[in-house]
């Protein structure tokens, strides 16, 4: 009996403290970062994207039409998951380029760090003939929550603007970078 007892505590106290980590790995708002940089030698806006790890993964199973395990930055990553994020981003984060929007910016994705919650995703355009005017449009994760907001900043000689998009506004067209 006094087995019994010991085994269900250890049990019980396992249980609990799974039951914690896991709840701990939610987050309260749900909130994406596309710093975006042009380059002027290579004619191409270059970019790194901040997600959550956890809702990159979660948005690659929406995508992929099942719940899979990804195991992002994991040395168990499931296999294709670097295509999986390439095909997402270049889904959810468009643009548009010059002074008749006639250029769409092709991504092309560079790679990824992931440290843990956070998911740092490099990505630079096709060259283009000049950086603005430039239409983005960033509605990833708007399939999976209601209050996701993507900022999107740009960085264009030494000027920075901030833009926030969310589903009632998912593009913005800029001019020029000062606000």
């Amino acid at each position: 009996m006094q087995l019994a007892r010991i085994l269900f505590v250890i049990f019980f106290t396992c249980s609990s403290y799974a039951a914690k980590s896991d709840a701990s790995l939610d987050h309260d708002f749900h909130f994406s970062r596309l710093a975006l940089e042009w380059n002027s030698k290579t004619a191409t806006w270059q970019g790194i994207l901040r997600v959550f790890t956890d809702d990159l993964e979660r948005g690659l199973s929406a995508a992929n039409g099942n719940d899979l395990t990804w195991r992002l930055g994991d040395r168990r990553e499931r296999e294709g998951a670097d295509l999986a994020i390439a095909e997402y981003v270049m889904a959810h984060w468009t643009g548009i380029a010059g002074p008749n929007s006639q250029t769409t910016l092709q991504w092309n994705y560079v790679g990824k760090e992931i440290d843990l919650d956070l998911s740092y995703i490099y990505i630079e355009s096709n060259a283009i003939e000049a950086p603005l005017p430039l239409e983005i449009t960033s509605n990833g994760f708007f399939e999976l929550f209601d209050d996701q907001v993507n900022e999107v900043t740009f960085n264009l000689g030494g000027e920075s603007r901030r833009e926030w998009l969310s589903q009632e506004s998912a593009s913005v067209r800029i001019e020029s970078i000062a606000p």
